[in-house]
């Protein structure tokens, strides 16, 4: 399929929208201005995000073109046990929750090119990654953090969503040609009430109404036609009813656990980062020091008690996984599988029991591409690959825990009480809407393919190697 060349692209990522809510909201005609203006000219998909499926690393995706452990950002928190301990973990433990995330562009693993390099006059709205943007590309440098306290302190979030198309207006103005842009109210009014909420569901009807006076000033500037849009989204969210507090739990059964926001804890063996709050990475320290990663037959022998057979006892937790030499062990309560990379793609099989996943017919060796299709409206689509991915990065946990729906893994410092959580496998929150004013050719998608076809559309050429694949626009993916 040939790409046609847009003069500018104006990304919208609206944060926790799910997929199912979208595509309804569409279909009854509560969201007009994204029918006519995108997809009477274009396509919709439902995609699968990246793991965690999570605020800031399910970012990175649509921006840089490689997964959250591609680009050595594993989660919303995470632990580096190659930093020196010292008298505190102040320097090993990152949260980008509040201040912290001034430091994901840093953080990013070395050589990863943004979607803002390729550009000559890029911006961005609220965005967490902002490399490759000069001070006064970043609109929101000075003001983001502000319309985050405010908004947490009055719950009025909408505010933080028309504020966003204000800037947008002045960078329009300015003829940028690149421009991404975080909408965060759906997924906090999803936070504090419900996904389905009449303060959610309104959410999504204001960016619907925003959108619209977008295209008309677009239209009377006869910009409209040579503008791509792309719309989707991080992750989804489910209702949550019980908090299990990880942290806490890992203490009962023999740790002294460092968790978020006490880093300052001393004397810790253990290490709990929770992200969404749906997921977690757990670390343990081996011996005198944190520099040496168990594997998943240590970490079962670590104390009196095996950690990953207490986890999968309690009801908040759904899967639990871990690395034994060159593979990734899934445990869940209907059996144990392996993970392993191979040439051209994937090997799984089951170890014990029934697969834990609950796939039927999966192909012994397959291709990335193939695992997708195949996977893709399971229960949890995409796992294989996604939890390959996110074992690559360096921080990543010793354990991950992927939570069951309904529960969460974390509830101390949580102000307001969050009522919905993200960040697991589960499909409800992998997930996502993607919507764009050109043809899709993939049926399967994920984010990740996102940034190669934003550039392909825009005439540009991707540098180095990433992990997406322009399959959106150049061509369709194989079928298992």
């Amino acid at each position: 399929m040939a790409a046609t060349a847009y003069n500018r692209c104006i990304f919208f990522l609206v944060d926790g929208a799910r997929e199912d809510v979208m595509r309804r909201m569409i279909e009854t005609g509560e969201l007009p201005s994204l029918r006519r203006y995108i997809l009477d000219r274009g396509d919709y998909r439902k995609a699968v995000t990246s793991f965690p499926s999570t605020t800031g690393p399910a970012h990175v995706p649509f921006l840089t073109g490689c997964t959250p452990g591609s680009c050595n950002l594993p989660g919303i928190r995470w632990f580096d046990r190659s930093q020196p301990e010292g008298l505190t973990h102040y320097r090993q433990a990152r949260s980008y929750v509040g201040p912290g995330g001034l430091y994901i562009d840093s953080d990013l693993r070395d050589g990863i090119h943004t979607i803002f390099e390729y550009f000559e006059r890029p911006a961005g709205v609220f965005s967490l990654v902002n490399k490759g943007l000069g001070l006064f590309e970043n609109r929101t440098l000075l003001t983001r953090n502000w319309y985050l306290y405010y908004a947490h302190l009055s719950g009025r979030w909408q505010v933080m969503d028309d504020a966003a198309w204000r800037y947008i207006d002045r960078a329009v103005d300015q003829a940028v040609d690149f421009l991404s842009v975080v909408f965060p109210a759906v997924d906090e009014y999803s936070h504090y009430n419900d996904p389905f909420s009449d303060a959610t569901l309104e959410a999504y009807r204001a960016f619907d109404r925003g959108f619209g006076r977008l295209a008309e000033r677009l239209q009377r500037l006869n910009r409209l036609d040579d503008t791509l849009f792309v719309v989707s989204s991080d992750h989804g969210l489910t209702a949550t009813h019980t908090h299990f507090e990880l942290w806490s739990f890992l203490d009962e059964i023999g740790f002294n656990t460092l968790y978020y926001p006490r880093i300052l804890r001393s004397g810790c063996d253990a290490a709990t980062m929770v992200s969404g709050n749906g997921m977690a990475h757990i670390y343990f320290k081996m011996g005198e020091t944190w520099e040496e990663r168990p594997t998943y037959d240590e970490i079962r022998t670590l104390r009196q008690t095996d950690p990953i057979e207490a986890l999968l006892e309690q009801e908040a937790v759904d899967l639990v996984a871990a690395t034994r030499e060159d593979a990734v062990i899934v445990c869940g309560r209907r059996g144990t599988s392996e993970i392993r990379e191979i040439p051209g793609g994937i090997a799984y099989r089951v170890l014990e029991g029934k697969d834990p996943f609950g796939y039927g017919g999966m192909p012994a060796e397959a291709s990335d591409e193939q695992m997708l299709s195949a996977t893709f409206d399971t229960e949890y689509p995409d796992a294989p690959y996604q939890l390959l991915r996110v074992f690559g990065s360096p921080r990543s946990g010793d354990l991950i825990v992927s939570a069951r729906n309904g529960y969460d893994l974390r509830f101390r410092h949580e102000h307001p009480e969050h009522k919905s959580t993200h960040g697991s496998l589960h499909r409800d929150h992998m997930h996502v809407p993607l919507m764009m004013n050109s043809d899709i050719a993939a049926e399967c998608v994920r984010t990740v393919d996102v940034f190669p076809a934003m550039l392909n559309l825009t005439g540009r050429t991707v540098r180095g190697t990433i992990d997406g694949r322009d399959s959106v626009t150049a061509a369709t993916r194989a079928v298992a």
